[in-house]
């Protein structure tokens, strides 16, 4: 699991994130149906280095990231549509826009690394992996395969 780090991941993240029509079907999974990008974003990175999480596993880990979105992501999220909502006739807006958007990323890669630390130091080796079955309907799956 040595290509499996922080920063291998972020960089995969970064990478697979950017393509056309990623970030607006991933975001439309986390608005629409409560799914975590950071998590779909693990596990497609899991099956990029054809490792396959059992859904034991698998749960352990929306687990945490379910908790690190209550704790941290979501109140963050919350601050920045209420600043926009109520004072984006403010004229530091743009400002303080931009520093939340950048502490939320910050907040972002915390998770990914709070996700990491809770993965099994086990995990099968699987030429066919196909995490995103764990989380994802096949409807979901073929949408997020389409953009890549």
């Amino acid at each position: 699991m040595s290509k499996l780090t922080a920063d291998t991941f972020w960089q995969f993240a970064c990478d697979i994130y950017s393509k056309n029509g990623v970030q607006p079907l991933l975001l439309e999974l986390q608005d629409e149906q409560q799914k975590n990008v950071n998590l779909c974003l693990l596990l497609m990175f899991l099956n990029s280095l054809k490792l396959q999480l059992t859904p034991t596993q698998f749960s352990a880990l929306d687990s945490v990231a379910a908790l690190s979105d209550a704790q941290l992501l979501n109140p963050h999220r919350l601050t920045r549509q209420n600043l926009k909502t109520h004072h984006s006739h403010r004229t530091d807006y743009a400002v303080i826009r931009k520093q939340l958007l950048e502490n939320e990323l910050a907040l972002e890669k915390l998770q990914q690394s709070l996700i990491l630390d809770a993965l099994p130091s086990s995990i099968s080796v699987n030429s066919d992996a196909d995490n995103l079955a764990l989380y994802l309907s096949e409807q979901d799956k073929k949408r997020l395969s389409q953009c890549l």
